[in-house]
């Protein structure tokens, strides 16, 4: 059983982390319109991580998470409403994931040190 990954396992999420300025681009464009949904922003961004892993399948994205289609559509449309996104542009799909490996290359960032 492997217990790390190679570069063909990172693919384009490689180089996320050396292009801050275009990261931070993508997460005001593409997630941190979000936050005005409080406590829903974590089930859109679930939503849309998911709808993007299995390939933009509703039915097995709503099966994954375990809910009805209709509450999974409300939740990608809410996040097209917020986002000024389209969710079946290429690109749109290519800067979203972007923001989302941004996402998770900060969160597991260890805490800047502050100099007093």
């Amino acid at each position: 059983m492997r217990t790390g990954y190679d570069l063909g396992d990172l693919s384009w999420r490689v180089v996320v982390a050396s292009e801050p300025e275009l990261s931070e681009l993508l997460l005001d464009r593409h997630l941190r319109p979000l936050a005005a949904e409080g406590e829903f922003v974590g089930l859109i961004e679930e939503s849309v991580r998911a709808y993007f892993a299995l390939g933009r399948h509703i039915g097995a994205t709503a099966e994954r998470l375990h809910v009805h289609v209709n509450t999974l559509r409300y939740r990608l449309q809410r996040f097209e409403e917020l986002t000024g996104a389209r969710l079946d542009s290429p690109d749109t799909v290519v800067e979203i994931s972007w923001a989302l490996a941004a996402r998770d290359v900060q969160s597991a960032a260890p805490p800047s040190a502050t100099l007093d």
